[in-house]
């Protein structure tokens, strides 16, 4: 894949049409952008769809009908965008079955933004399809930023030698090396000035023998060369090219009616056509270059233009073009006009529908200004920022909100502004500022409806938790909980989750996991929206019941995988790969989470991405992999940045990464930094994982507990109900035990770990537990706790600990045999290992490659590297020998 980068006239469709020409043997489509049409919704991508629309069928149902819809080739289909996009990758890969398929876009930079979107979501998919994409589009242009993460070469204009040759077959001439060099001076060596100027001069000017007319301009760019052949024309073909410029649509139709009404001729359009600026067809027509457009409107007169779009609209009396009459109707208006507002409004609930949300934005924004009054300024910047949520502009989503905050009147739509702002803040790294909207939101319901304000309530205490705000959490949701109607519903369901988190965070381990061990009922049908849906999922690993948390979040997983709902896949990805994690399925929790770390940065939300940073640098902590749990800790850290208050949890990975190399002072060092993000009136506590690793790092730097640390070791300790943190506190209390007290606190932790299934864990009792007997001179005993330990820490290939493990059996006397080799299913890449789960599984190569986002050819492709790298030869001998692939 390769952008093409340059300035008008420097030969990007030039080297388009080259490469098409030479695709022999390929299946070769293409898409152009038009200024016409770039407001149009998903017109771009009509041009690669109409053509393969036979192949729609093949198409995952859920993409095929966002797709179907989004074209126009179906009924309408609101979706999340990414199903259309990944719809549009589907499509790419299905065409390119047989053949190889070269697609190329040109005029990228007029193309609309939602088409452009879809194709570079394609493009970062691409691996082994055999497809080749190539981009041509104007330098610096709002289009870029969907493409500027691919591969580019900015092409510069011809040099002196190069520019001789194009005179030399343009003109027949042989130049003079002086006028060579005035004429690449004046063109920067832009080939289409360059071609444009020749026109212009006779064979004794290019030899040298006259001299060159002042009229070749100092600098020769191809605008400036396209204005004066605009200039050239009569008025009558001058007010014709007007209308075709002016134009959405390049349906020539529509354009003759206004031109008859403005008693223009077909001689105009003969005239239009013989200067080569316009190629006309029966029917539709299209500039030979999209800068003929831009001159013929800067030609005109603003009053010529209004005038122009005003007849346009006045043609357009087709239902199935009504989005372009409302288009023309917004360009004819000077001031406000409710009526064109209301036509606007009317595009944008068709563009949603069709899950064309930055189109839907653009016309609401339009109406909005238009809007004669405040109140529904206010009611349409609000649609709009909805939708530019949607399309993943929340920068611009904050700016609208912040506008209609100012316009509305009505109590509703300013408690629908500050909730929409709230979400946009929090899910951008400000959760402190959404804190405080909300917090202001719901005074102002204070004496209104107290359902609606348990409600902002709930939201407010998230938002607080989020932004470390411990002690306003809590109290938030416990008002919350006072005022919600019906104490068994959704909204005291998700009161619950956000107590017990709140809780967690606070050390008041007991009163949060009772909390949170209510919500597992967040999962059933009717339930609240899915972001707290796994974030219960989340927290059921947090206070150890992941087995739990893994089967809530996995059928949320197939649904979004089947629905093409990618906005939040990464989220639910990152809950499972936390789950996995704690069940010791560290190659299965590495593969998951770096799916969803690849998603978030496909769809660009850093929220998700730093979510599954964090949970890569955890997974790598465990696995003793200290190069890449830094770099994904240091990424993570990154997004952090001084104005945003994400959750600390990369924090909490390098303290574990510490700790298992025994460095607990440094250990300690990280957890403190982490903790000072913390907004709570108590001591800085971390959730679950991070209390019980700080004060084991307190115990094993030498250390005294403090009196909190030992209430709260206690309190685990007594709390039978959760058996993973039951096992830890044992686990503390045996490590500054006396030596008479020793066997009864690890005895009693390993029968607590024995009910919940956490090999890490466990496996770092029994080393603590050998570790102490051995001290104590207890050899044999030692080992009786070290070798299983031994075994646990290699089976989850954790391999500093195992390395910890051999040294202390070494010291007891024990004869080590060479460590376990590494199981070869560490050696898969994790989409490799995704690929391996999936046919293990039971899914043929298109089931996978439907729900991982990949083509049937990439899953042959890994499923290749997978045989090769564990030595088997089908499917079949792969469950066989690898069971483990096929767990949950």
């Amino acid at each position: 894949m390769l952008v093409l980068r340059g300035e008008a006239g420097i030969g990007k469709t030039t080297m388009l049409d080259y490469a098409r020409a030479a695709a022999t043997g390929m299946r070769v489509l293409s898409v152009r952008g038009s200024e016409p049409e770039r407001n149009l919704t998903f017109a771009g991508l009509a041009q690669l769809v109409t053509p393969a629309r036979n192949l729609l069928h093949e198409l995952p149902p859920a993409q095929a009908r966002a797709l179907r819809g989004a074209v126009a080739l179906g009924p309408p289909e609101q979706a999340d965008r990414f199903t259309v996009y990944a719809a549009t990758f589907s499509l790419l890969a299905q065409l390119a079955e047989d053949l190889p398929l070269l697609l190329t876009v040109d005029d990228a930079h007029v193309l609309d933004i939602p088409s452009v979107e879809a194709i570079a979501f394609a493009a970062r998919r691409l691996a082994a399809e055999g497809i080749a994409l190539l981009v041509a589009s104007r330098s610096q242009e709002p289009a870029q930023d969907a493409v500027g993460y691919l591969p580019s070469i900015v092409l510069t204009g011809l040099n002196e030698a190069a520019a001789g040759e194009l005179i030399v077959s343009h003109s027949g001439v042989q130049p003079h090396r002086n006028v060579v060099r005035r004429l690449v001076a004046g063109t920067g060596g832009n080939p289409m000035a360059l071609r444009e100027t020749l026109d212009h001069l006779t064979p004794g000017q290019l030899r040298g023998q006259r001299p060159v007319p002042d009229f070749v301009p100092a600098e020769a760019t191809a605008g400036s060369l396209f204005a004066r052949r605009v200039e050239a024309l009569g008025p009558a073909a001058q007010t014709a090219l007007l209308l075709l410029a002016a134009s959405f649509s390049p349906r020539l139709g529509s354009v003759m009616q206004a031109a008859e009404i403005m008693q223009i001729t077909e001689s105009a359009f003969d005239e239009l056509e013989s200067s080569g600026l316009v190629e006309l067809a029966p029917g539709t027509f299209r500039f030979t270059h999209p800068l003929v457009a831009t001159a013929a409107l800067a030609n005109a007169r603003p009053a010529q233009c209004r005038a122009a779009h005003r007849v346009l609209a006045a043609v357009l009396i087709d239902p199935g073009r009504a989005d372009e009459r409302a288009l023309h109707l917004a360009e004819a208006t000077l001031g406000t006009d409710e009526r064109v507002a209301a036509a606007l409004e009317a595009m944008a609930t068709a563009a949603r529908a069709r899950s064309g949300y930055a189109a839907a934005v653009m016309a609401l924004e339009r109406a909005a200004a238009l809007s004669e009054d405040d109140a529904a300024r206010a009611r349409r910047l609000y649609a709009a920022a909805a939708d530019a949520q949607l399309a993943g502009q929340n920068a611009r989503a904050r700016q609208m909100l912040i506008a209609a905050d100012g316009l509305a009147m009505d109590k509703e739509l300013r408690i629908k502004v500050a909730t929409g702002r709230s979400r946009v803040e929090a899910f951008t790294g400000h959760p402190r500022l959404a804190h405080r909207i909300l917090q202001e939101a719901a005074e102002f319901v204070a004496d209104g409806d107290p359902s609606r304000r348990a409600e902002l309530l709930t939201d407010s205490a998230m938002a607080a938790l989020l932004a470390g705000d411990a002690i306003a959490a809590v109290g938030e949701a416990a008002e919350a909980a006072r005022l919600a109607p019906d104490p068994n519903g959704t909204v005291a369901l998700v009161i619950k989750l956000v107590q017990g988190i709140t809780l967690m965070h606070l050390g008041r381990h007991r009163e949060g996991a009772l909390q949170l061990a209510g919500c597992t009922r967040l999962a059933e049908p009717g339930g609240p929206a899915e972001e707290y849906v796994i974030l219960g999922c989340a927290a059921m690993t947090w206070i150890g019941q992941h087995e739990t948390g893994g089967k809530m979040v996995r059928p949320i997983l197939s649904r979004l995988r089947a629905d093409g709902a990618l906005g939040l896949l990464p989220f639910a990805l990152y809950a499972l790969g936390l789950a996995e994690a704690r069940s010791g399925h560290m190659a299965a929790a590495r593969a998951t989470a770096s799916e969803g770390l690849e998603l978030a940065e496909l769809t660009g939300d850093e929220m998700w991405r730093y979510l599954c940073l964090a949970a890569l640098a955890y997974i790598e902590a465990i696995r003793g992999d200290d190069e890449r749990c830094r770099e994904h800790a240091r990424m993570a850290l990154e997004l952090q940045g001084p104005d945003t208050d994400y959750p600390r949890d990369p924090t909490e990975a390098l303290a574990l990464l510490e700790m298992s190399r025994g460095r607990y002072r440094e250990a300690i060092a990280w957890y403190d930094y982490g903790a000072r993000t913390t907004q709570t009136a108590e001591p800085p506590t971390s959730l679950v994982e991070g209390n019980r690793d700080r004060m084991e790092a307190h115990i094993r730097s030498g250390l005294a507990l403090t009196g909190t640390m030992s209430t709260m070791i206690d309190e685990l300790a007594g709390d039978s109900g959760f058996s993973l943190d039951a096992a830890v506190a044992w686990r503390l209390k045996g490590l500054v035990a006396a030596e008479p007290d020793v066997t009864t606190c690890f005895d009693t932790a390993l029968k607590l770990h024995a009910e919940v299934l956490c090999p890490f864990e466990t496996a770092r009792t029994r080393l603590a537990y050998g570790e102490r007997l051995r001290r104590m001179g207890r050899r044999v005993a030692a080992r009786e706790q070290l070798r299983p330990a031994l075994h646990l820490f290699d089976q989850i290939e954790a391999r500093v600990w195992s390395g910890r493990a051999r040294k202390e059996l070494a010291a007891t006397g024990e004869t080590l045999h060479p460590p376990i080799a590494r199981s070869p299913l560490a050696t898969l890449t994790p989409q490799e290992y995704q690929v391996a789960h999936a046919v293990v599984r039971g899914a043929t190569n298109r089931e996978a490659a439907s729900a991982l986002f990949l083509s049937a050819k990439t899953i042959e492709y890994h499923l290749g590297n997978v045989y090769r790298k564990l030595s088997v030869h089908t499917r079949t001998e792969l469950a066989f020998r690898f069971p483990q692939l096929a767990a949950e």
